[in-house]
């Protein structure tokens, strides 16, 4: 796996709205998947694994659940935080092992 980040943060909003803020320019993809657990998630670029790591889950895993795709927004360490969502990733709903 190539490490692209290794935090993010989430922005809710009114209902079930979630979007994902990632601190780190997202490589190309055609493709953008988040696979969640109740307390892990993980990040593909296509087909490649760019970022895994844990999560409060709870309130975040019940609206990124409950949907098919989430907004991702990226917010390099050295930019400013963008008003849009700069790329949309499929959403994994993935059993605890």
């Amino acid at each position: 796996m190539c490490v692209v980040f290794n935090r993010c943060d989430f922005l809710l909003g009114e209902g079930q709205s979630v979007v994902i803020v990632v601190p780190a320019h997202l490589p190309y993809a055609e493709t953008y998947t988040v696979a969640v657990t109740e307390d892990t998630i993980k990040f593909r670029a296509g087909f490649d694994d760019i970022a895994e790591m844990h999560y409060p889950g709870g309130e975040i895993y019940k609206r990124i659940s409950g949907t098919t795709q989430v907004g991702l927004v990226e917010y390099p360490p050295e930019g400013e935080l963008p008003d849009f969502i700069t790329n949309v990733a499929y959403v994994e709903v993935r059993r605890k092992m």
